[in-house]
């Protein structure tokens, strides 16, 4: 049982940090997006970030709810139409 919980928690810390990478990426582009500085560089590493966690949750890699893939999907699909502006 005891080997079943730190497999929980080795699994709960990765799509932890998975999750805080794509949110930290975000978060970086919306900053510099208020500032009106340029964003392509934070816009392409949130894209990268995002496309990766939708390919491994989708492939089983991650285990996440529908909810945050899509809510990782609308953020993605924003911000590349503004970078194709």
């Amino acid at each position: 049982m005891d080997e079943n919980i730190v497999e929980l928690n080795i699994a709960i810390g990765g799509i932890s940090k998975e999750l805080l990478d794509v949110q930290k990426a975000l978060d970086a582009y919306r900053e510099k997006q208020k500032r009106k500085e340029a964003i392509d560089e934070e816009a392409m590493t949130f894209v990268s970030k995002a496309e990766l966690v939708i390919e491994k949750a989708e492939n089983g890699g991650l285990q996440l709810t529908s909810d945050q893939i899509r809510r990782i999907k609308s953020n993605l699909v924003k911000i590349l139409q503004r970078i194709q502006k």
